[in-house]
């Protein structure tokens, strides 16, 4: 009995010693595995940048850039931007990122929050990574558009946050007024001076009636000609040449004498015969 007692003993000894063997060298074959596998890295990014243009007018839209160069392993980001609230409005919809993933801006006071996650298929990106949204200009003033907080997400979950803050200046001015237009006004009509009829003691009147003289509608002063009446009488004044009737005149005269001389001569002979 006692020797079948130690056979027992011996052997489970043995197996138990065989099974320890293979946990430990199982476990080592465990660690060498984990020590060669590489550890999950962080998401990777340095630096951020924003652009937007330096002037523009009340009502117009500001186009805001934002570039996060040598990124790697971002599967998801959050950028915070401060604005002014009282002078930019985020426009809704307006969020661009990497393809290949969702987008969404909201306005929160004065800060603006950029979001972008990869969808499950996608991969995570790397390299220069850009984004954008849009701003519209409500009121006069200078803003100062401040990246103030940047969480890159790696594929595991890890987070790397990036405080250095970068920013840049726009200047909103109003819209300018137009000028009025100056309105032109009625252009007056010269009135023609009466004239006097020429060598006549009176003029047509101005008013609702015409006639010689003083005239009914008023009274108009006469234009008097200083110039010397040409010789010849009143004919001679309108300027007609007389000579031709001047000649016809003497011919009628001579006719009309010679027969007063003829009827004379005649009764003359009638008065003799008559005897």
């Amino acid at each position: 009995m006692q020797h079948r007692t130690r056979l027992r003993s011996r052997t489970t000894t043995r197996l138990t010693t065989t099974l320890r063997t293979a946990v430990i060298t199982a476990g080592g074959i465990g660690l060498a595995v984990l020590a060669a596998s590489p550890a999950a890295a962080a998401p990777a990014a340095t630096t951020a940048t924003i652009t937007a243009p330096a002037a523009v007018t009340v009502g117009d839209t500001i186009d805001v850039a934002l570039t996060l160069p040598a990124t790697s392993d971002v599967f998801a980001y959050q950028i915070d931007v401060a604005a002014d609230a009282d002078a930019v409005e985020v426009v809704d919809g307006s969020a661009t990122g990497p393809d290949g993933g969702f987008d969404s801006v909201e306005q929160d006071g004065d800060t603006v929050t950029l979001l972008h996650t990869r969808l499950g298929t996608s991969p995570a990106v790397s390299g220069d990574l850009a984004a954008s949204f849009d701003l519209t200009a409500t009121s006069p003033a200078t803003v100062d558009l401040a990246v103030t907080s940047v969480t890159l997400v790696a594929t595991d979950g890890s987070t790397t946050t990036l405080t250095d803050p970068t920013s840049t200046t726009i200047t909103i001015t109003a819209v300018p007024t137009p000028s009025p237009t100056p309105t032109a006004g009625p252009t007056s009509v010269p009135t023609a001076a009466p004239t006097a009829a020429p060598g006549g003691a009176g003029g047509t009147g101005s008013g609702s009636g015409s006639g010689t003289g003083t005239g009914t509608g008023g009274s108009v002063d006469p234009v008097t000609d200083t110039s010397s009446a040409p010789a010849g009488g009143a004919l001679a004044w309108t300027g007609a040449d007389l000579t031709p009737w001047v000649a016809a005149s003497v011919v009628l005269l001579l006719a009309g004498a010679g027969l007063v001389v003829a009827r004379r001569r005649a009764s003359r002979a009638r008065a003799e015969d008559a005897r």
